[in-house]
């Protein structure tokens, strides 16, 4: 089995605009996705060879950001907030 310990995601650049998949202190991969690093990471730990993994975070990159009304579909309330409907809007 896999140790997730030994996965870290860490950003880059002097901007820190990207993201670096750091296995055992050495980078890896690098993406401008957190998110497609970390499917990459739980493709490997759950059995897919490197070029499954990497296919799987590449579709996880490619597709969009989910419509409010798919996140009200799988939404249990936990108290009195709902989703916000653009979540990534600056205040």
């Amino acid at each position: 089995m896999f140790d997730r310990s030994r996965y870290s995601i860490v950003p880059i650049s002097s901007l820190h605009t990207g993201w670096a998949l750091k296995v055992d202190d050495i980078i890896r991969r690098s993406s401008e996705s957190m998110i497609s690093l970390a499917a990459y990471v739980d493709a490997i730990m759950s059995g897919a060879d490197d070029a499954d993994a990497d296919n799987i975070a590449r579709a996880i990159e490619a597709r969009p950001w989910s419509s409010y009304e798919e996140r009200m579909a799988v939404f249990s309330p936990a108290g009195p907030w709902k989703p916000s409907r653009d979540p990534f809007k600056k205040a």
